[in-house]
Formats: structure tokens, sequence, C-alpha cells
């Protein structure tokens, strides 16, 4: 690969958005998984990538249960002022 593999990155993760609107559009459901990175010795020997791959992420995807109970879970949101900061825009 040539470069830093920054930009290669950067095509990966806009061919995964398209992909989950891919999926969206067609009634699926996905949900990309960057934390599979850390295992991924153990993706490579279950589905056989060859080693000279690098693994960004994964995407799971299929159908949502409408009757999961997972769906009534009622958790408490923290209020988006406790995590966005708006600052005075001088072209406004």
């Amino acid at each position: 690969m040539l470069g830093d593999g920054v930009r290669a990155a950067g095509d990966v993760g806009m061919y995964a958005q398209n992909f989950l609107l891919s999926l969206t559009a067609r009634g699926f459901h996905g949900i990309p998984q960057a934390i599979i990175s850390f295992y991924a010795d153990t993706v490579r020997e279950s589905l056989g990538v060859p080693g000279d791959l690098k693994l960004l992420f994964g995407i799971a995807f299929g159908t949502a249960d409408p009757v999961s109970p997972l769906k009534s879970l009622d958790l408490d949101k923290v209020p988006y002022e406790h995590s966005v900061v708006f600052h005075d825009d001088p072209c406004v």
C-alpha cells in the first residue's frame, strides 16, 4: 500500500457508510464494530483471512428483532449540554 494508510482507512470508512445505508434501504440493519480489530488474529483464523491484510473494523448485519427485550430498556440520557460546546460564530 502506498502512503501511510490514512487515505485508505478513509476510503474504507466511506465504503462502510454506504454499505450501512444500502442495508437500511433494503430493510436490514448493521452495526460497525471497531473493537474486533483487537482480536484480528482470532478473526483471521475463524474466517481464513490472510495475515497480510489489516483489520480495521467489522460490520454485523441482519434484521432487528421487533420483540427483543432490549427494545424495552429505559436508559437515562445525558443532556446534550453536558457533552456539546457551542462557540460564538463571527460569521453569523
